[in-house]
């Protein structure tokens, strides 16, 4: 079998977002990035001339100075009798990588020496920062799976709201909780609020998906599986649809996805098409003579190769399966 390495494309940092990714280096290696800087220049101004100039090719509109300077080498300020840390912005470090190392791809060696000396990343105001962080990632189906579940109970929050993942399911909980840390990190999350089956997410995770992936609109009225993604190859899109059916579907004697969302489930259930399975047209639910929401179903002719499909996918990654819904699955084919 392949490595993830030899099979997957890799992300690094310098595929987050420049403007909204702010990176905790350690102390040591961040003195000796600054002294480089202040070395090539040979002067602090010179160097604050370059950060505002170089600002600009980011649409930044503020003006930085000596105390902003003197923060990021530091690595915090005081607040009062509080230290407050004070994390670099991703387009600073890709800007510093480019004059030290004379390159000006993003993927220069200096930047990969940032990469491999990353304490945390965060995003931000309040984000819970991503420690221990992977790198590289990897363009897995593991990490599609969840632009799934963002369509499903999850719910990406603009600015300064909370973006967060909702079900009621002990182990479809532990196992979305499961696919974040796979991919990316541990992370700090409310204990509390994870028993009343809410996670929050970290604010860095959501916007690295819609930045990398180009996400549309998630909300739950506006959401569409958009192209880019419902032309990837098979595992990825099985890897999505098994996200969905957690989150939307009830497999009993058929499984049956609902939505509100008429143009979301048919993106849906083009990818069921896509994976090789029969879907059944797209139909109104009714409760006590009103509108519910739209569903469809997948043909139990279907049942023996989803199944197959999803023990080949799980076996490769344990997380892309349908949770806690997997042995109803098992009970129907056997």
């Amino acid at each position: 079998m392949l490595t993830l390495a030899e099979e997957y494309k890799e992300i690094h940092i310098w595929d987050f977002p420049p403007t909204l990714t702010f990176i905790r280096l350690n102390k040591d290696f961040r003195l000796s990035l600054f002294n480089k800087m202040r070395s090539l220049l040979c002067s602090r101004k010179k160097l604050m001339l370059l950060i505002n100039k170089s600002s600009l090719k980011y649409n930044i509109k503020r003006s930085y100075n000596d105390l902003t300077l003197y923060s990021w080498m530091k690595g915090f300020v005081f607040k009062g009798d509080k230290i407050k840390n004070i994390n670099l912005p991703l387009w600073l470090l890709i800007e510093f990588s480019k004059i030290i190392s004379k390159n000006e791809n993003n993927d220069n060696f200096i930047m990969r020496d940032i990469e491999k000396n990353i304490d945390y990343y965060t995003g931000w105001g309040k984000s819970n920062p991503i420690i221990n962080p992977k790198f590289p990632l990897y363009l897995t189906p593991e990490m599609v799976s969840v632009i799934f579940h963002f369509l499903g109970d999850g719910h990406i929050g603009k600015k300064e709201v909370c973006s967060s993942y909702r079900q009621m399911n002990e182990e479809g909980l532990n196992n979305f909780l499961s696919k974040l840390k796979n991919l990316f990190g541990d992370f700090n999350f409310s204990k509390n609020e994870f028993k009343d089956g809410r996670l929050n997410i970290p604010k860095i995770l959501t916007e690295f998906y819609n930045y990398y992936f180009k996400l549309p609109n998630t909300d739950t009225f506006e959401a569409y599986v958009p192209l880019n993604i419902k032309s990837l190859d098979k595992e990825f899109l099985l890897a999505g649809l098994a996200s969905f059916i957690v989150d939307e579907g009830h497999v009993w004697e058929v499984i049956t996805i609902y939505s509100k969302n008429k143009a979301l489930l048919e993106g849906i259930r083009e990818v069921t098409i896509k994976c090789g399975y029969i879907a059944h047209p797209i139909r109104e639910k009714y409760a006590r003579g009103k509108f519910d929401c739209y569903r469809f179903s997948i043909s139990s002719k279907s049942y023996n190769e989803l199944y197959s499909d999803l023990k080949v996918l799980s076996d490769r990654f344990p997380t892309c399966s349908l949770a806690h819904k997997s042995e109803r699955l098992i009970k129907q084919i056997h």
